[in-house]
């Protein structure tokens, strides 16, 4: 795997208001223009998750998407979506916030005792001359924590050190992160990567549910695998690859 140039901070193009700055950056790249660059609005009127779900996008919080070539295999590839959760936790710290409560729930998104801070969305496909391309979508709850029936949000803004976070501050931090987590899964790869979500997610032996096509499963957290799957220990002691779909924290 080889990264795209990550030696200086990637170039930041604002949108006071966008559908969507993952829909923009696959605009740019069927355009011709592979990055590495950010894009980042204000507020968006068609902001999305994984798996097609809206993404409530008031102004006040962090929606940026950035987009770049990436020398990799697909399964090399896929591998990225850890270090940018490991990014957010890693920029919040740079950014003065005390975030020790902060884990991170399989494969990338940043929660608080179940409270979810920030999502993140992965995509590639093949550029216009073939090689790989991949943005990474951020979502982070900076200063609002928009209210969802289906789950309880936190802000950084409540924790310790947070009251002066603003959002241009936490995307220049997170450019920061990101490039050197990019960087380090290239030159070293997926092991550190592997250790440092392993440290930053909830502990072995956590109660986890989850939600594959095959239907709902139960057990114990029993690691990460090389290629990135959520290991499960179910109730009757087999082991269980996740490797899509959901999964809750349990307890």
């Amino acid at each position: 795997m080889k990264a795209p140039d990550c030696s200086e901070p990637w170039p930041i193009t604002l949108f006071d208001e966008i559908d969507s700055t993952s829909e923009e950056a696959r605009r740019r790249v069927a355009g011709g223009d592979t990055g590495p660059a950010w894009l980042r609005a204000e507020q968006q009127v068609q902001g999305r998750g994984r798996q097609g779900r809206e993404w409530s996008s008031p102004v006040g919080n962090l929606y940026a998407t950035c987009f770049f070539e990436l020398d990799a295999t697909p399964a090399e590839a896929a591998l990225v979506c850890f270090s940018a959760g490991l990014a957010v936790i890693e920029a919040a710290e740079m950014s003065g916030i005390q975030g020790a409560g902060m884990r991170l729930k399989w494969p990338n998104d940043v929660e608080v005792d179940g409270a979810k801070i920030a999502g993140i969305l992965i995509e590639s496909g093949k550029a216009s001359d073939g090689k790989l391309w991949m943005s990474a979508g951020f979502g982070v709850n900076v200063l609002l924590a928009p209210e969802r029936a289906d789950r309880k949000t936190a802000r950084l803004a409540d924790f310790r050190g947070g009251q002066n976070l603003t959002v241009d501050g936490f995307l220049k931090a997170l450019d920061q992160a990101f490039r050197f987590r990019l960087l380090r899964l290239a030159s070293e790869g997926f092991e550190p990567t592997r250790l440092d979500w392993l440290a930053r997610a909830s502990p072995t032996g956590t109660r986890v549910a989850a939600n594959p096509a095959s239907g709902r499963l139960e057990g114990k957290m029993a690691g990460l695998g090389d290629d990135g799957a959520l290991i499960m220990e179910l109730d009757d002691g087999r082991l269980h690859h996740v490797r899509a779909g959901e999964v809750a924290v349990l307890g």
